[in-house]
């Protein structure tokens, strides 16, 4: 089993990536309970989940290969030595997603038809994988935006979703008001953490309409990403009221002209058919040149692996850091 990160995900290096019987193995036991439904023989698990029992046998067997559970020798299994944490789960299933969606949705978008939109089966998990690489890097993100605009002190996460970078600018002091959709926000309205950090919450659509009030960063991780030039222009052109004299738009992702793991990226934008991808950074800055934008500074984090790109309006640009 590999480390907890990106190496057991679709954005692995090549060669790199978890293996793909694993992945499969453990998100099918997992949506069916099994995992949860151990310690247990076979027979006790299938007639208390109402699954096949032959069928448990396999699977369990077959992860047993991978140490993610074990057998005592009477037929009873338990989770293994190389069980995953709750964070690597996350990690996991969001592949499992990913190998789904790549496997059965590529031949359609290569003969150019778009796929339909589905909701996400889980919005808890898709949150939680996307979170654990995100605390990881926010620490430096916020590092890389502090110190591009040492004196902000008021912050608006846009998507912000798992709320990692909110929490992370919320622990060096800046007011953080975090927007998302409705169902991304009834998740992390339930869990509370943000609330209790003092994180404001606001529900809504990024094209509705934005909190009330100007912030000194605008902050967008993992969001322009997965839209059009259109969109992007539109959302450019829309954040700059909320944008206080001096302040920063900030976009992070991954960049295709700046990592070539960026390319992985972008066939899972790519399969969302919203016109996604992993847009070079010669594209966002076309596009923010063309939402009025003019100054435009770039901070590479993680050795090229994100790319912050902070925009200012003239106003912005004329004011010292």
């Amino acid at each position: 089993m590999k480390t907890l990160s990106e190496d057991r995900s679709f954005l692995a290096q090549p060669g790199g990536a978890e293996d793909w019987r694993l992945v499969v193995l453990f998100d099918a036991a997992r949506e069916a309970g099994i995992l949860d439904a151990l310690p247990g023989a076979p027979v006790e698990v299938a007639s208390h989940l109402g699954l096949e029992e032959h069928a448990v046998v396999v699977v369990l067997e077959a992860l047993a290969v991978f140490g993610v559970v074990e057998s005592n020798g009477t037929g009873r299994f338990s989770a293994g030595p190389q069980a995953p944490s709750p964070e690597e789960s996350a990690i996991l299933t969001h592949h499992a997603r990913s190998l789904r969606r790549w496997s059965g949705s590529l031949p359609e978008r290569l003969a150019g038809v778009v796929p339909a939109a589905t909701p996400r089966n889980s919005p808890e998990l898709w949150l939680d994988a996307l979170a654990v690489n995100a605390r990881r890097s926010a620490p430096a993100s916020v590092d890389a935006c502090l110190a591009i605009l040492p004196g902000a002190s008021s912050v608006l996460d846009l998507g912000g979703g798992h709320g990692e970078y909110s929490l992370e600018f919320a622990r060096r002091g800046l007011a953080v008001t975090m927007q998302d959709r409705p169902g991304m926000m009834s998740v992390v309205r339930a869990r509370g953490v943000l609330a209790a950090a003092g994180v404001e919450l606001f529900t809504g659509d990024l094209f509705d309409a934005l909190p009330g009030g100007t912030f000194d960063l605008i902050f967008c991780a993992g969001v322009t990403n997965g839209l059009s030039r259109e969109r992007n222009v539109a959302l450019y052109q829309a954040v700059q009221p909320s944008l206080a004299p001096g302040g920063r738009f900030v976009i992070q992702s991954f960049m295709r002209d700046q990592h070539q793991m960026a390319a992985l990226f972008g066939v899972q934008m790519f399969l969302g058919g919203n016109g996604g991808d992993a847009h070079p950074e010669t594209s966002y800055r076309a596009w923010l040149a063309e939402a009025g934008f003019g100054q435009v500074d770039m901070v590479d984090v993680e050795v090229g692996r994100r790319t912050l790109l902070f925009a200012a309006t003239e106003a912005s640009a004329a004011r010292p850091g």
